[in-house]
């Protein structure tokens, strides 16, 4: 659990924002801006979520690590 949920919300955020400024990009009208600037906004929160994904990442490493031992 600790070790694959940070990877997927990682993988899930950065598709998601790429996603949102594809969409934003191809619509010309003004209403579609937002959606860049929510793609925007989900990368800001990786960004300040990234340590606590990370040290999630990291304890479960080290639990898999020694529960193989």
């Amino acid at each position: 659990m600790l070790l694959w949920t940070p990877i997927a919300i990682t993988v899930a955020g950065v598709v998601g924002g790429l996603g949102l400024f594809a969409v934003a990009d191809a619509d010309p009208t003004y209403g579609s801006s937002a959606l860049g600037y929510l793609g925007l906004a989900v990368w800001g929160a990786l960004v300040v979520g990234s340590p606590v994904l990370l040290g999630s990442f990291t304890a479960g490493l080290i639990m898999l690590n020694r529960a193989r031992r």
